[in-house]
């Protein structure tokens, strides 16, 4: 799913007018011309410009087929199919169950197979095109090596060093795309294909990418950092990773390719999910797809929830036609659905947005591996199919460092640790927000660091004069007691160095200036707490809060009437002021009223008064005195015995 802006050298794949032909169909053929005396066309290489398209089917439901059949005997189910008018061209067994991939001459043909089979209790749906993507791409060729941008904003701004990420892998990931470049100096040598039989010397070899996409996709991935050269990716020189290629055959009918070559065309369901099992039989936990369709498929529905439940985690493009429609397998609710940004975090415009969207990532002008192997180089792509890798990336990241949680523990993390973007939360544009690591490492629970022995019990402070503030240590108080600024304020603060300022009144601080030494390295532990968040290397201390970098505790009321301020032996800045007020002196207390004599007895029922308020109305109403008129000046009285009534 690539989409991007005009090419200055080269165009790469648009939608294709041909496809592959099936690895398998002629072993089926033969043998159903000898059982079922049906004759079938020949397999070609591609689909010519004049050729009307044969209608591909998927049935499933059959229980006789006898073994996964790439040249394995047919069933008597699948000779029936063929008299039925179906030209049987591949059975998969994945997903706990078995697919019959079938061919009709056209849509009527598919109508009275469909009829057929299902009054035989077989299920029959159209096998969904799946595609890559048309991509236009800029050639370019990094001067030295570049991280691109994506890759530092899923990292905080700061990729980690080599020490870490993990060394061996436990979840290793699959990528399913048009290949792998193998021979590129930029991408790790030791990918492996997950299925056996594309082995150098067939059509579908996985260490060679005709349409770029798939080597495009690694490279975002896995690209190799410290080698001086090209760019890195998210796990960079990320160990073990399996390839399946879909897409890309070779000997087409434009063989060796031009623009637009057919082979980079589409895949089918059936063979996504032929694929996807073959990852799972290679050991892969993670698979990364940057493609999808539009037509649903219930076939490919069942088999990835079958594969999510097994504890596999998907991850899949989201689509790039600027729509609200739904791309598939993106959209099913077992595969993490990956829209796209742009390096201001909004939402690419050709990113697809939906109630199926997860997560969103860097989409827009992504540099990347591409091939030729003759000339290995670097393109900038833009699409979903760029933004999904990243994703897929850190989930490799994040379950090798913490092997122990399950595929659908490390999603929930990738979710809820993925910083908001667009409505607060969850959105259709953007998912839960845009990827972040250390969002979902914290959102994980990871195990932290084990905790430090406790410190010593801090000097007891020095006698302060009751209504003073005071300070231990090189810190100032200024401006007549009602201000505190680090040692040398304005200019540079000494490193090293520590004081406290006690006998703080219980008022909100005032930050006049606040200037100190921040957490510029994502990933350097300072205070050794195990959290690498909001780490200060010097800091002003209220309320158990550290503050550094240029917030400081403006508003903070000073709970125990102290700040505590601590300089390492790095960098200085200008340092902090900080001022309060003084609390009003308390006012005293008002005085009580006057004491009232005791109430005269009030017969039960009756309303009694003292002084010369007068009861009327029959003991219904009570007046001031003399009223209608003026009251008199200095009198008092209290209306006793009233009911209990409005």
């Amino acid at each position: 799913d690539c989409h991007s802006t005009p090419p200055t050298h080269r165009r790469a794949a648009e939608p294709p007018t041909h496809r592959r032909a099936s690895r398998d169909s002629m072993p089926f053929v033969l043998f159903l011309a000898l059982l079922a005396s049906a004759t079938a066309a020949p397999t070609t290489k591609g689909r010519r410009a004049n050729e009307q398209p044969k209608v591909r089917l998927v049935v499933t439901g059959e229980t006789n087929v006898a073994r996964t059949t790439r040249g394995a005997r047919a069933s008597n189910r699948v000779a029936q199919m063929a008299a039925w008018g179906g030209n049987v061209t591949m059975t998969i067994r994945a997903a706990h169950n078995t697919f019959t991939v079938v061919e009709v001459a056209d849509p009527n043909e598919a109508r009275l197979f469909k009829e057929q089979a299902e009054r035989s209790g077989l299920r029959v749906e159209e096998d969904q095109r799946r595609y890559p993507g048309p991509s236009v791409a800029t050639r370019t060729q990094p001067l030295a090596k570049e991280t691109p941008w994506g890759i530092e904003r899923v990292y905080n701004g700061a990729v980690p060093n080599a020490s870490f990420f993990p060394s061996a892998v436990t979840h290793p990931l699959c990528i399913i795309d048009s290949g792998y470049l193998l021979t590129h100096p930029d991408l790790p040598s030791d990918a492996t294909a997950a299925d056996p039989l594309q082995a150098p010397a067939g059509t579908m070899y996985f260490g060679g990418d005709l349409c770029n996409h798939g080597t495009h996709v690694a490279g975002t991935i896995a690209a190799i950092g410290g080698d001086g050269e090209g760019v890195v990716g998210v796990f960079p020189g990320a160990p073990g990773l399996k390839i399946v290629k879909v897409f890309g055959e070779a000997g087409q009918l434009d063989d060796p390719p031009g623009w637009p070559n057919e082979a980079c065309g589409w895949t089918y369901a059936s063979e996504l999910v032929d694929a996807v099992q073959r990852c799972v039989d290679s050991g892969a936990k993670i698979v990364s797809m940057s493609l999808g369709g539009g037509g649903p498929s219930s076939t490919e529905r069942d088999a990835f929830q079958t594969f999510f439940d097994d504890g596999i985690l998907i991850v899949a493009a989201a689509g790039n036609g600027g729509s609200s429609s739904y791309s598939y397998p993106a959209s099913y609710p077992s595969v993490m659905s990956v829209a796209a940004t742009d390096s201001s975090d909004a939402k690419a415009s050709f990113s697809q947005f939906n109630d199926e969207v997860d997560i969103a990532a860097p989409g827009v002008d992504v540099v990347s591996t591409v091939g030729p192997p003759s000339d290995p180089g670097y393109d900038s792509y833009d699409g979903t199919s760029m933004a999904a890798p990243h994703v897929s990336g850190l989930a490799m990241v994040l379950w090798n460092k913490y092997p122990s949680y399950t595929n659908a523990e490390v999603r929930t993390a990738l979710e809820g640790g993925a910083e908001d973007l667009g409505e607060p939360g969850r959105d259709n544009e953007f998912g839960h927000g845009l990827a972040n690591y250390q969002g979902a490492e914290m959102r994980l629970g990871a195990p932290s660091a084990p905790p430090s022995p406790p410190a010593p019990p801090p000097p007891s402070l020095p006698s302060c004069p009751l209504g003073d503030v005071c300070a231990t240590g090189p810190c100032l108080i200024t401006d007549g007691g009602s201000c505190a600024t680090s040692p040398d304020f304005p200019n540079l603060y000494p490193t090293d160095e520590g004081c406290t300022i006690y006998g703080l009144p219980p008022v909100g601080l005032d930050v006049i200036a606040f200037d100190v030494e921040g957490d510029e390295d994502s990933y350097n532990d300072y205070d050794g707490d195990g959290d690498f968040r909001n780490d200060c290397p010097d800091y002003l201390t209220v309320n158990g809060v550290k503050y550094c970098g240029t917030s400081g505790p403006a508003g903070v009321v000073p709970s125990d009437g102290t700040m505590t301020w601590v300089s390492d032996d790095g960098v200085t800045v200008s340092g902090w002021k900080v001022c309060w007020a003084a609390p009003s002196p308390s006012l005293p207390p008002p005085l009580p009223p006057p004491s009232l004599p005791p109430l005269a007895p009030c017969p039960l029922g009756d309303v009694c008064t003292t002084g010369p308020c007068l009861i009327t109305d029959g003991g219904s109403c009570a007046t001031s005195p003399d009223f209608p008129n003026l009251y008199p000046t200095d009198e008092g009285c209290t209306i006793y015995g009233l009911p209990p009534v409005g």
